[in-house]
């Protein structure tokens, strides 16, 4: 079923596996960069980045997910996005850039906030 994909809209997901960074992550609306930690699966997750005419690097969330996490992480994020965006009409992007890294990195990291609770 498509629903779900027509509910989030334009939203671009890159990932890359190396510095080289050929899948261009850092310029996706949610950016995935596998990396190698001493033998260890490692993916970094930005967010914010924009290839478009309003170019824009996306910034690093925090610490990396292991490959049994990444595509949790990810589902925590569109469905943040979905709770939090004005309308039906406001893109991934444009809710980013109008309520920034917070509310995101909350959803991405539920751990830590209830530590600070």
């Amino acid at each position: 079923e498509l629903k779900l994909e027509h509910d989030i809209g334009h939203l671009q997901i890159k990932i890359s596996g190396c510095i080289n960074a050929c899948g261009h992550h850092h310029v996706a609306h949610i950016g995935i960069l596998g990396l190698d930690r001493a033998g260890v699966e490692n993916y970094q997750i930005t967010l914010g980045g924009d290839a478009t005419e309003t170019a824009e690097i996306g910034k690093r969330t925090g610490p990396g997910f292991a490959y049994d996490e990444i595509v949790p992480a990810v589902e925590r994020l569109v469905e943040a996005y979905l709770a939090i965006r004005s309308g039906e009409e406001e893109t991934f992007l444009e809710t980013y850039r109008r309520l920034g890294m917070e509310p995101f990195k909350s959803a991405l990291y539920p751990e830590a906030q209830k530590k600070v609770a």
